[in-house]
């Protein structure tokens, strides 16, 4: 936590998530504890009116101070003057001034691999849920990053598609992070952060899961995403408005398309009718983005992945089951794992040569290796940029 902290929470809860006061106050002053500073005449000039300027004008930091502590305790934060702010994020119309979050968060800056939010409705038949999930498992089996927002329905289906899949995923969460909303995703939460994946939010813990907050939140699915995958969206659904969100954004859309006689479905095949892309194999997905990704992408890899999923869940199973080492019928093992690319340099070759699918720790691999630890980071770095390396807990490190 930086000496800006409290004051970014402070701004952040004053004016509310995805504000339009928040481009003003930006534009107007330099730092958040300027806009602390700024008596109510210099508010007005920066354009602010209304609740926002009531609440800016109550100054509370030693609060928000109480709780950064707090939340501290729950996860880690990050503000807009942290190394680890999403860049894309900053483009937003209105950012978020504060991530609140546990777990893992990519480095969504530098990812060689891109980043797929996945979206539907929250009442998904149970076509829609083994889609979502096959083109979930199918996209992390390549390397993606699946991102959802940790709901029932296609939400859960594509988290537990991408841990199927062996691949990380991000749940933003539209409560604050010490909620359990929804309670039965209580488990799957736990197994995103276990698996390497992250849970974040821009509310403050305590923050209940209020209507409102689920298309305030959709804004920030999208823009971590390189594009949006809809399964599943009735004629009036959150999905719509993060498709309408990654439109604005310049990020593409992808629609599965769904049975056309299910209002459930109403609402994401209109967008294939407005110009959306249809997909039926995450390999569509991937395909787009082969040249960006230096053709690292594994698309006939990620089309088996879809293809075991839906195999797997027709005979019952749940994906919970699933761990990294799961063999499917044709004897092969999820997750594909990424190789090593021929650019990479000789150090970062040498410590994957050393790596297996069981994470094993940094005092091993200096041993095996013989490197000293400054030496093994970097290559280690070097690795989980190109994606073909993954850290846990405790200096751990896996393929």
């Amino acid at each position: 936590m930086n000496k800006n902290t409290p004051y970014w929470m402070w701004i952040q809860h004053a004016v509310g998530q995805g504000s339009s006061a928040v481009p003003k106050l930006l534009d107007a002053f330099s730092s958040p504890e300027e806009v602390y500073a700024a008596d109510r005449l210099q508010l007005e000039r920066a354009g602010i009116t209304g609740k926002p300027l009531e609440c800016l004008c109550r100054k509370t930091i030693d609060t928000m101070r109480r709780t950064a502590e707090r939340c501290e305790k729950l996860g880690w934060i990050l503000t807009p003057e942290d190394v680890g702010y999403p860049e894309q994020l900053r483009h937003l119309f209105s950012p978020p001034l504060v991530l609140y979050g546990r777990g893992f968060l990519p480095d969504f800056d530098t990812a060689l691999v891109p980043s797929i939010g996945m979206v539907g409705t929250r009442q998904a038949t149970e076509y829609g849920e083994r889609a979502a999930g096959g083109m979930a498992a199918g996209l992390a089996a390549a390397g993606s990053i699946v991102i959802s927002g940790g709901a029932k329905g296609i939400d859960r289906a594509s988290h537990e598609g991408a841990l199927y899949g062996g691949g990380r995923t991000v749940a933003v969460q539209a409560c604050g992070l010490d909620v359990e909303y929804p309670l039965p995703n209580h488990d799957l939460r736990q197994r995103i952060v276990e698996e390497g994946g992250a849970i974040i939010t821009e509310y403050l813990p305590g923050t209940p899961a209020f209507p409102n907050h689920f298309h305030v939140r959709n804004r920030l699915i999208s823009g971590l995403s390189w594009g949006i995958c809809v399964v599943e969206a009735p004629q009036r659904s959150g999905a719509l408005i993060t498709a309408r969100h990654a439109r604005e954004q310049g990020r593409d859309v992808f629609v599965v398309p769904g049975n056309i006689t299910s209002a459930k479905s109403f609402g994401s095949n209109e967008l294939i009718k407005d110009g959306a892309t249809l997909v039926t194999r995450p390999s569509e997905i991937l395909h787009d983005y082969q040249l960006r990704c230096d053709g690292v992408l594994q698309e006939e890899e990620a089309d088996r992945a879809q293809i075991a999923y839906g195999e797997y869940m027709a005979h019952g199973k749940n994906p919970q089951t699933v761990r990294r080492t799961q063999r499917v019928a044709d004897g092969s093992r999820l997750p594909i794992v990424m190789p090593c690319p021929d650019s990479a340099s000789d150090v970062a070759k040498e410590v994957y040569s050393r790596l297996t699918d069981t994470p094993i720790t940094a005092e091993e691999l200096c041993s095996t290796t013989g490197m000293p630890a400054s030496k093994l980071f970097s290559a280690m770095t070097e690795l989980e940029l190109y994606g073909c390396a993954r850290s846990y807990p405790g200096k751990r490190y896996s393929r």
